[in-house]
């Protein structure tokens, strides 16, 4: 007798949407995207060559930029691929309720990145440093309350969920910002791919990190942990440091 088929069918409209949205966000951009001046290169300036890069690692300042944009990245991308699963199975919440919890994580972090450009332009003179340092001590203290695995009711679950959002993604823009005034004029452009290229390693890092601490302990509390303290650290080596921009 052959074996049973098992067919299993998997929902199709949230990919289709997803792929629309970028294709109309694509076609908006090229639509209103200014044609002129695209690559023009402004007078007296040179282009930047990454041989130059060397010169930015001459003191401990980039460096440690760089590693907190990779422990944060760690951060970031492991709240999102775990949250839900967290609410799941340590909260017991059901699969809407937990997906919930991740939309308000994504809120918050909309919201903080937002948030954060307006305060460090307008309450801290256009410094970006002293915000991503805050912006990881709030991550590090949601981490610590989803590590404690206390039971919250609900709307202040959605209340620390909305701010580890904040926490978890708000650095971002902050952070690109920084590494493009470290760069100058001449290189910004190269600092920033740089600096991309750290966080987003750490995306790639910070999944596999937190699911390997979640099978050897068997439960959240470690992993949680983990992240608080990767927060906490980029924030006291970004304090260590001197000022990445001199300001008049």
């Amino acid at each position: 007798m052959p074996p049973a088929r098992v067919t299993v069918n998997l929902p199709t409209s949230g990919p289709a949407s997803a792929a629309l949205a970028s294709l109309a966000a694509a076609a908006a951009v090229l639509a209103g995207m200014r044609r002129d001046g695209g690559t023009a290169i402004i007078a007296g300036v040179e282009r930047a060559r990454f041989g130059e890069l060397g010169r930015f690692f001459t003191t401990r300042s980039l460096p440690v930029l760089l590693a907190a944009g990779l422990a944060l990245g760690m951060t970031q991308a492991s709240v999102l691929a775990y949250l839900a699963l967290y609410a799941r199975e340590t909260l017991g919440w059901t699969v809407v309720a937990a997906g919930t919890l991740l939309a308000l994580t994504q809120a918050g972090g909309t919201g903080g990145r937002l948030g954060w450009g307006l305060i460090s332009d307008r309450l801290f003179g256009g410094r970006r440093r002293p915000c991503v340092i805050i912006n990881s001590l709030i991550g590090t203290l949601t981490y610590l309350i989803f590590a404690s695995g206390v039971g919250l009711p609900a709307p202040a679950a959605a209340l620390v969920a909305f701010v580890a959002g904040v926490g978890a993604f708000g650095w971002v823009g902050l952070y690109l910002a920084l590494a493009a005034e470290v760069g100058g004029q001449r290189y910004a452009g190269l600092l920033t791919g740089v600096a991309v290229s750290c966080a987003w390693s750490g995306v790639l890092l910070g999944p596999p990190f937190f699911g390997l601490l979640r099978e050897a302990t068997g439960s959240y509390d470690v992993p949680w942990l983990a992240l608080a303290a990767l927060s906490v650290g980029a924030a006291a080596a970004l304090q260590s440091i001197p000022p990445l921009v001199k300001r008049a």
